[in-house]
């Protein structure tokens, strides 16, 4: 780790570093705070505890993430274009960022202990597949990232109301539209086909919407 950076810095990077290696609960803060070469009371004085390094740092990343996804999809004349802007963006992104969205999707959602975060009456609730209540902090933990995502996805929803609004596009549940695809192409990232791999974004983009406005019949 470069020592020219500040003890923040080497703090964030180091994390990205072991969050990536070891996924969240696996992650030691032991282990961050030596490849960073700070102590441990100098990480809990700038980010409270491990949980909230992660949210740090996936955040700061989130906002500048949708930062490039607005702009993109303003370019777009036509429906098409914004569309294929959006998952261009969306696709480099999380190639990029593959190990710790991971994390966001399968550990800190708590699908791994059979959580999920549905809107209620327009309130993100937590709900549990099982008898076993999560505690108000989990509740709490869970709708941060369900937001975070949200703030991704609901661009992508913005498109599809627009387009059903204009008759470009069949009249259906924008929603529901919406997150099939968007978490459809989140999940072929994290477990990619060779094709996903080797092909560049912008024509895994391309592929996608043709795919969506056309279907795949001939």
């Amino acid at each position: 780790m470069d020592t020219l950076l500040s003890k923040e810095q080497r703090i964030i990077g180091a994390a990205e570093q072991v969050f990536a290696k070891h996924g969240f609960e696996k992650c030691t803060v032991d282990e961050i705070i030596a490849l960073a070469d700070v102590g441990k009371g100098t990480l809990y004085k700038y980010f409270g505890n491990k949980e909230q390094l992660f949210y740090y740092l996936v955040q700061k990343k989130n906002t500048l993430f949708v930062e490039r996804l607005d702009a993109a999809v303003k370019h777009g004349l036509t429906l098409e274009q914004k569309l294929v802007a959006f998952f261009t963006e969306m696709i480099d992104f999380y190639k990029a960022n593959a190990a710790l969205w991971q994390i966001i999707y399968f550990e800190m959602l708590g699908g791994n202990a059979g959580l999920m975060v549905h809107t209620v009456n327009g309130v993100p609730t937590v709900i549990s597949r099982y008898e076993t209540k999560p505690s108000e902090e989990t509740k709490d933990m869970m709708i941060r990232y369900h937001l975070l995502l949200e703030s991704e996805f609901i661009i992508l929803k913005g498109l599809i109301e627009s387009g059903m609004e204009k008759g470009e596009l069949k009249p259906g549940d924008a929603e529901l539209d919406s997150m099939s695809l968007f978490f459809g192409v989140a999940m072929s990232i994290f477990h990619p086909h060779k094709v996903v791999e080797e092909t560049s974004c912008d024509i895994l983009a391309q592929q996608i919407v043709d795919r969506a406005l056309r279907g795949i019949g001939k």
